[in-house]
């Protein structure tokens, strides 16, 4: 395997990838893999990174850190909604907190596993969605997302998690950060247009717009979705007591929670979603601005070393 790109995080996994990748690179060099590697400087700098290095005539992209590392290379994919290369590939070695995506893919946590279908050479084509949000200044955004973007709490938890160190662990960070933040959160109201159609307007808790299945460090908040049938699963939280919301969050690590009279799924290619005020929005784990929202999957946008 040739031209090979690695896009290395050093703080995710709260700091301790740049200690371990030294391994992951030995370990990769004795697999006889030969690569390029580029450390992470700042918030935005690995989408770039892959950029420049695609248009240099890597065709093996390999991100090593945490689901929104994972984030900034496939946005790192594309000039616009243009892929720079549509035959480059994505390998992705998991180090953050969440560790979401991999979980749809079938990719292990631990390198030495991830590293194994890496060496494999085997690609698919996932679906993708884009989306067009209000910046935190006002002004229009636009980013990909692979695995999962929602409005109202989830983004309000990603953002007191990502404020915090992740030393506990993906799940208990999330499970700890849902419940502090659920306790002062106050519900949204927002209208949810799916394919042109509005199918509610009111209080909700949050929405969430699916490509894969697990959210907020292993929660099944979508069991339904597939990451590569063409499609994005709608799911949305109508509003309810806290005490009600407490007592059904284990279903949703389990997946059971679908049948909720307060919860609605639907299979989309397009969602809308316009909050009667600013709701804030997660895209991968990060935070990067408001709604109103549209979002729409491009199917087999990228192939994926899975």
């Amino acid at each position: 395997m040739n031209n090979i790109f690695v896009l290395v995080n050093p703080v995710s996994a709260n700091g301790t990838t740049r200690e371990v990748w030294p391994k992951i690179a030995e370990d990769m060099r004795q697999r006889g893999l030969e690569f390029e590697t580029h450390m992470t400087t700042a918030a935005g700098n690995a989408t770039e990174a892959v950029r420049d290095a695609l248009k240099r005539g890597k065709t093996t992209i390999i991100a090593v850190g945490g689901d929104g590392t994972a984030n900034e290379a496939v946005n790192g994919f594309f000039a616009g909604e243009t892929p720079i290369n549509p035959e480059a590939r994505l390998g992705i070695i998991s180090r953050g907190t969440g560790c979401d995506f991999i979980k749809s893919l079938g990719i292990p946590k631990e390198y030495s596993g991830a590293l194994d279908v890496i060496s494999a050479n085997q690609e698919r084509s996932i679906d993708l969605a884009l989306v067009e949000y209000t910046q935190d200044d006002g002004s229009p955004g636009k980013r990909w997302f692979a695995n999962i973007a929602d409005a109202g709490l989830g983004a309000a938890v990603c953002k007191r998690v990502n404020r915090v160190s992740k030393s506990a662990g993906g799940l208990l960070s999330y499970l700890t950060g849902t419940l502090w933040t659920a306790l002062s959160y106050k519900n949204r109201c927002a209208r949810i247009i799916a394919d042109g159609k509005t199918v509610y307007d009111g209080s909700l808790i949050l929405a969430a717009v699916a490509n894969g299945n697990f959210f907020g460090g292993g929660m099944r908040l979508v069991p339904t979705a597939s990451i590569n049938d063409g499609k994005l699963d709608l799911i949305f939280v109508r509003a309810m007591s806290k005490l009600r919301f407490f007592s059904n969050l284990p279903k949703i690590y389990r997946g059971t929670h679908l049948s909720h009279p307060k919860i609605s799924l639907y299979q989309v290619e397009e969602v809308e979603i316009i909050g009667e005020k600013p709701i804030e929005i997660e895209l991968d784990g990060e935070t990067p601005g408001n709604t109103p929202v549209r979002i729409r999957v491009f199917q087999g946008a990228i192939k994926v070393l899975c």
